[in-house]
């Protein structure tokens, strides 16, 4: 099994570079297509939030306006990404061929669950990063729960490298289990692979040993390493194992999101600070 097609899901709202780049770091590392998904909001999706004061008159007037506004994203997102595309000498194609290729495609509908349905259609999803964007985490959530598929969190500044150094954070779970399924393909490539697990997550060495013997089975020589957080959370102690790597692999949510949504949680301190490429699956 390899990774061919990976979907990136833009919306145009703010720069996107991030994602398109780490989408395009994998691409080429297995000869992929990235299939770049522009997502239109639909204005009229809005209409009834705007008050039952308002005159069918005055709906229509705002209608117009945010229809031209997000035609205007559109054409602004198109620009960015064929600029994009040249910089990065992809060609356009709509089927397998040798290489890396890329297309664009346009669809109207809600960023998290178009992003969700349209990953179920790919090897990989790349998203972005959180950010200050509450768009961002809806994606990010509903990609990752319900998609079917592992997603590969951007980070803020497009990555120099990604899958030659990687950290599994590994605590036994059966998310954990799932990231490093989906990560084989990078994994079985990789110049070098460490295992980490957490002291206080309650795992032991153990976990680490079985986990390296099955890699070891697809010709993987990984290293591991038990961590002891010390006055860290488990979420800052898994960000500072992982050194110089260029890809970070973990499950997502081995807690209930509601718990880490008040609490805090591993998921959620790696998805607001990770500086690296995150592969997560659920």
């Amino acid at each position: 099994m390899t990774i061919k097609s990976i979907l990136a899901p833009l919306t145009g709202a703010k720069p996107e570079k991030p994602v398109l780049n780490t989408a395009l770091a994998i691409a080429k590392r297995f000869d992929a297509h990235i299939d770049v998904l522009h997502i239109r909001t639909d204005p009229r999706d809005a209409i009834p939030y705007l008050g039952e004061g308002i005159s069918g008159a005055m709906i229509a007037e705002i209608m117009d306006r945010a229809d031209t506004e997000i035609a205007e994203i559109q054409s602004k997102a198109h620009q960015d990404f064929e600029s994009w595309r040249s910089d990065a000498g992809l060609p356009l194609s709509q089927s397998p061929g040798g290489g890396a290729s890329c297309s664009w495609q346009i669809v109207t509908g809600a960023a998290d669950q178009t992003t969700a349905i349209g990953g179920r259609y790919c090897d990989l999803v790349v998203v972005p990063g959180f950010d200050d964007s509450a768009e961002n985490e809806l994606q990010f959530e509903a990609t990752v729960m319900e998609c079917g598929r592992a997603l590969v969190l951007a980070p803020p500044n497009s990555p120099k490298s990604l899958g030659d150094r990687i950290v599994i954070a590994w605590d036994g779970s059966a998310e954990s289990a799932r990231a490093v399924s989906a990560a084989l393909p990078f994994l079985v490539t990789a110049k070098s692979v460490s295992i980490v697990t957490i002291s206080e997550s309650g795992k032991t060495d153990v976990d680490l040993k079985a986990l390296a013997r099955y890699l070891s089975w697809h010709g993987v020589d990984a290293e591991t390493k038990t961590v002891d957080p010390g006055d860290q959370s488990i979420g800052e102690a898994i960000m500072s194992a992982t050194g110089d790597a260029d890809l970070l692999v973990m499950g997502a949510y081995s807690h209930s999101r509601l718990r880490e949504l008040v609490f805090g949680g591993a998921t959620r301190h790696v998805m607001e600070t990770a500086e690296l490429p995150v592969l997560m699956a659920h």
